[in-house]
């Protein structure tokens, strides 16, 4: 079934979730296979990392070639990509000591002491360890067998000679004696380690590990394939990882030169494949002028373009996709000789590239420089791909970047997002790989952080839709629904803020009024206890008086009648009306008084309230329709069972709902409230809403809503947790 991109918070959430537990019954959250079944490009398999920065723990398996990484600020999402290119880097560089600019990037001053490597570690006290399965495709095992030798001698000079190689290996020249002296020494290395070499090959896939003891130095565990995979920067045969990070800028650029040859440029793709990522964005549309002529002598040539489509072809797609407003002309000579790069608007006028927005060229230049950088076979790492977009401009960014530099190129995509919009277009579909990734701090040790998101039922989806945010989701922690109230998110904010470490390990549920959250909630418990559901549920609800219902372990109460009678302190709220005020403010004894005060003037609310709510649920008790299902005459029982209510209801009416009972009944719970204001008992079976709006009206300059954000705030502040909110957390965090 479909479910659309957001229930309405006024939706009838019991309906929509019964329907989705009776179609989710009949299937399974199996990951789908088709993610899987493209096995020809390089990939990473497999991904361990532990105790790495911001990583306690991440274990990734059975990985497929597009992967997307969601999470909060700080949860360590980038840290991953972080760690793939150390490890690439320990192993080989396409630069000389490429594995340096890791260590400069993050600041990290080496001089062959355990202590450098202080600021990599999550938990000093344990081992730092990265280990990863790639799987090469079998183009590239192709490649690196039938020129071994090369390989292996480039390598090998490029460890003992690399400053030949600094520039694509322009100045061997310049060091002929040092290669006629050398020649044969490397010639016997090459011959040694090339059986090593062969048999990696033959392995389905190749592991690179690196590890740091507690107090030692970096450890990597020897492969010969990986060195010369990351070693070799040829992208046409052999893949390469690209990393692409989260801050990107394109400046305006006049082309006033093309070289065909982009063979030349491709040491100077390699500087920044990792590394100094800036100046990958430098010279885009000369690139594109340079690729656009190259494609059409190829063309010429009979050799039919990469991925069977031109890239003309594909940005024409993309303006259709992202800007369909606007149209791309294509590269257009002009008189004197040039090449321009026209847009077309909506109203018939033309402007240049650089005319574009920053978000329309985060997504064109974006993809041009991917497109050019990582050719084929190739692992692309994309640090919130979402910059300077809007949610319209995101939402078809994951399936173009699937279609046209995943397929068409072979290459496995890695996205790192706290986008929703772009999450929402990906979770549950069979092409994507989505993790959710909690922060260190919130996960049991040894727990992976990363959590798959496996939504091939509406369910899960349906409660990642109700929690608002697919960032912020928490997959198969607890799901906590509150009683809306007034304010139909309210409790769920102040629980959320007074409590973090709810907030970090549950998923936070507004509902709507106190007994729909309740059959919501016993209609997700029995499924969870046949074992249906892979959530465990809790409902919490105001405390309002006289209400009846059964205990069970997993229903909470708050002990005062609304949530708002816990801001009812009176140090908290005289600091807040203090700093509003310019006169001195009040002290705490004042504000007490003045808070019962505004209780007693309440009463007269509350008394018509209890007294309306009383009868109500008398009548109702004396309304029932049901009929015996035995019997035969339908309508005789049901005009039985009607005449049945009506002298119920007369007989209520008649008697606890007579003038005299009301009155007596009215007695009582003013007595009973009364005695409250004496004892100071109002603070909890007040309304404490109509107080708190009271006191705003009569002692405060703001109103009802910003006073109650101000006592929020500082409640924050000073770490004030509610005794009885603190009651009810800790049994769910126990539970």
């Amino acid at each position: 079934m479909q479910l659309p991109h957001r229930l309405s918070r006024n939706s009838d959430y019991i309906t929509s979730f019964s329907n989705l537990l009776q179609s989710w019954t009949a299937a399974s959250l199996t990951r789908g296979t088709a993610a899987h079944s493209l096995r020809l490009i390089l990939k990473i398999e497999n991904l361990k990392i532990s105790n790495f920065r911001g990583i306690r723990e991440v274990d990734l398996r059975d990985l497929g070639n597009t992967i997307i990484i969601a999470g909060q600020n700080g949860s360590g999402k980038s840290c991953i990509f972080d760690a793939v290119r150390l490890l690439k880097s320990v192993y080989g560089g396409y630069q000389q000591n490429e594995w340096q600019q890791w260590m400069g990037e993050f600041q990290i001053q080496l001089s062959n002491r355990s202590s450098d490597f202080k600021a990599m570690f999550n938990d000093r006290n344990k081992e730092l360890r990265i280990a990863c399965d790639f799987r090469l495709a079998q183009a590239e095992r192709v490649y690196i067998s039938s020129n071994a030798d090369e390989v292996l001698r480039e390598v090998i000079w490029r460890r003992i000679l690399p400053e030949a190689y600094e520039w694509g290996g322009y100045r061997m020249a310049m060091f002929a004696a040092q290669f006629r002296d050398r020649e044969p020494e490397v010639l016997a290395e090459v011959a040694k380690v090339k059986p090593l070499l062969m048999a990696e090959l033959s392995n389905e896939v190749i592991r690179g590990e690196c590890f740091i003891p507690v107090g030692g130095i970096p450890n990597i565990v020897q492969s010969i394939a990986l060195t010369v995979i990351f070693s070799t920067y040829r992208p046409q045969q052999i893949g390469v990882i690209d990393y692409h990070g989260a801050q990107r800028h394109y400046n305006r650029e006049h082309v006033q030169g093309v070289n065909l040859d982009l063979d030349a440029n491709k040491q100077q793709k390699s500087q920044s494949t990792l590394y100094n990522s800036q100046n990958k964005y430098v010279g885009v549309k000369s690139e594109l002028a340079a690729t656009y002529l190259r494609e059409i002598l190829s063309r010429e040539a009979g050799v039919e373009s990469r991925g069977g489509v031109t890239l003309i072809e594909t940005l024409k797609e993309l303006f259709t996709t992202f800007f369909p407003d606007k149209e791309f002309l294509g590269p257009k000579p002009t008189p004197d000789g040039a090449l321009t790069f026209p847009v077309q608007t909506a109203s018939g006028s033309t402007h240049d590239l650089d005319e574009l927005s920053a978000g329309e060229k985060e997504i064109l230049y974006g993809y041009l420089r991917i497109r050019n950088s990582a050719p084929n076979h190739s692992i692309i790492l994309l640090d919130e791909p979402e910059l300077h977009l809007n949610p319209r401009l995101i939402r078809g960014l994951p399936q173009f970047y699937e279609k046209n530099l995943g397929k068409a190129l072979g290459n496995q995509i890695w996205l790192v997002s706290h986008s929703d919009a772009l999450l929402r277009e990906v979770v549950g579909r069979e092409a994507y790989d989505v993790f959710h990734m909690l922060p260190c701090g919130v996960v049991q040790p040894g727990e992976t952080q990363l959590k798959p998101l496996a939504v091939t039922a509406d369910l899960e989806l349906a409660l990642v839709d109700l929690v608002g945010d697919l960032a912020a989701y928490r997959p198969g922690g607890k799901v906590i629904i509150f009683e809306g109230g007034g304010d139909s998110e309210f409790d769920q904010k102040v629980t959320g803020s007074l409590f973090p470490e709810l907030q970090e390990k549950a998923n936070l549920i507004s509902g709507s009024n106190k007994v729909r959250v309740r059959a919501l909630h016993e209609t997700l418990e029995r499924a969870s206890e046949k074992g249906l559901l892979p959530f465990k549920f809790f409902a919490i609800t105001d405390k309002d008086t006289d209400f009846e219902a059964p205990h069970k372990s997993n229903t909470f109460t708050w002990d005062v009648y609304h949530i708002e009678n816990y801001f009812l302190v009176p140090e908290i709220v005289s600091s807040v009306v203090s700093s509003l005020s310019t006169a001195g403010g009040q002290t705490p004894e004042v504000v007490a008084d003045n808070l019962r005060e505004c209780a007693r003037e309440t009463l007269p609310q509350l008394l018509r309230h209890e007294l309306a709510e009383f009868a109500n649920n008398a009548l109702i008790r004396a309304i029932s329709t049901g009929t015996d299902p035995t019997k035969g005459d339908l309508v005789a029982e049901l005009t039985a069972a009607v005449g049945r209510s009506v002298e119920r209801f007369q007989a209520v009416s008649l008697g606890d709902l007579n003038e005299t009972s009301l009155r007596v009944k009215e007695r009582e719970l003013r007595e009973r409230y009364e005695a409250a204001l004496a004892d100071g008992n109002w603070i909890k079976i007040f309304r404490g809403r109509d107080i708190l709006k009271r006191y705003a009206a009569r002692f405060t300059t703001v109103p009802y809503e910003i006073l109650r954000n101000l006592i929020l705030s500082r409640m924050r502040e000073t770490g004030y947790q509610p005794t009885g909110m603190k009651t009810v957390v800790e049994a769910i965090l126990a539970a």
